[in-house]
């Protein structure tokens, strides 16, 4: 399977190649192809795809069609790329992987293929049947307990594996530290001048704080239970079908994933997935739904003060992408001159989505964790 530069290289030969090489059409070919973009206005790191093959004399039951992630048209910012390059290669490595022996539903993986973060193909089953949510909704009651039970047995699955520790493309607490620490220091600055005054003035020290240990953080949380987590975990990474069959919620997007505390994803989840006064209802009962599933699923030693403690390390590690989201979002470079209408259009989209996107997610995130006293375990 060849990478690719962007969607235009997925071609009816292309195609053909890479399902044969999966395992995904035993016979005949794919004589053409019609690829459409999904969500114009996303695809920061990667651009999504929906591609449609017509087969001739195909035998064995190939996709209908295909939700494919290649190379976007916007060009990150330099000091991003290192950060883009590992996340995209994780994502096709945990698809390879740990797949098959997740717990919770995910699309089937017909190929990936990684060169660096210019070059890569990753080709996934599509589920656009499915019900989806925008990040700027809330999550509704009646879902929410079906994601934290999903969530945890998720972590139950990986709970101190030493699996984790033989995959090399599971980023390290200390890697992700290393890598994660400079991009939240370089966003900090613009986000206590333009975000923190009109969400909280009183959060100021604990972000400086949050801000100056922040490289302790990912091995602190991990200390006390370390598992696989999602990294992104989040509403619009989630499809929900019909209740009590396979489809009742599928979860998305990997490319965060790796080693640590899970109570990051749940923290990120909580507190990102509801408007304030709804997440302020639930909370407490999904925290305590989050820790019962664990135990339910083998986990031992994990105490429910722990969890609580470790939940409001999640809440504030849930920073991450508002912080580093703001300094990327004004160093992003436009397509060039001679680029087509379509992108330039796709780009202002994208900054226009983007702004909204990064505004919620930080005010929910310091109200989130202003309401739960986080500031108390980094000692603020």
């Amino acid at each position: 399977m060849e990478p690719l530069a962007n969607k235009d290289g997925i071609t009816a030969e292309w195609l053909t190649e890479a399902l044969r090489e999966g395992g995904h059409l035993a016979g005949g070919r794919v004589s053409a192809v019609e690829v459409a973009d999904i969500g114009v206005g996303r695809g920061y790191i990667s651009q999504a795809a929906r591609v449609t093959p017509t087969y001739e004399d195909a035998e064995g039951n190939p996709p209908a069609s295909i939700v494919a992630k290649t190379p976007p048209f916007v060009t990150l910012p330099e000091y991003l790329r290192p950060w883009a390059a590992g996340i995209i290669e994780t994502e096709i490595h945990w698809y390879r992987d740990a797949r098959a022996e997740c717990p919770a539903r995910v699309p089937v993986c017909y190929g990936g293929t990684f060169e660096d973060r210019t070059s890569y193909a990753l080709l996934m089953e599509d589920l656009g049947e499915l019900g989806t949510l925008s990040q700027t909704d809330s999550c509704p009651p009646d879902q929410a307990p079906l994601v934290v039970k999903t969530l945890a047995q998720v972590h139950a699955h990986w709970w101190e594996s030493e699996r984790l520790r033989d995959w090399a493309w599971v980023p390290t607490t200390e890697q992700q530290s290393a890598i994660s620490t400079p991009l939240v220091q370089g966003g900090w600055d613009l986000f206590a001048e333009r975000i923190v005054p009109r969400v909280d003035p009183s959060f100021l020290p604990i972000g400086e704080r949050l801000v100056r240990d922040w490289g302790t953080l990912f091995e602190r949380g991990a200390a006390s239970g370390a598992t696989l987590i999602h990294g992104d975990f989040r509403i619009e990474n989630f499809l929900f079908g019909e209740r009590g069959t396979p489809d009742e919620i599928v979860i998305l997007d990997w490319q965060l994933a790796g080693y640590g505390s899970g109570l990051r994803d749940l923290g990120y989840f909580i507190g990102q997935g509801f408007e304030p006064a709804k997440r302020k209802a639930i909370s407490d009962e999904l925290v305590e739904l989050y820790h019962a599933t664990l135990l339910e699923h083998g986990v031992t030693g994990y105490s429910f003060e722990q969890c609580l403690d470790d939940y409001r390390l999640g809440l504030l590690a849930s920073m991450f992408i508002p912080l580093i989201g703001i300094r990327g979002l004004e160093a992003l470079e436009p397509p060039p001159a001679g680029a087509s209408e379509e992108d330039h259009e796709s780009f202002r989209q994208l900054v226009e989505s983007a702004e909204g996107l990064l505004a919620l997610m930080a005010e929910r995130s310091i109200t989130a964790a202003m309401d739960a006293n986080a500031g108390e375990v980094l000692g603020v």
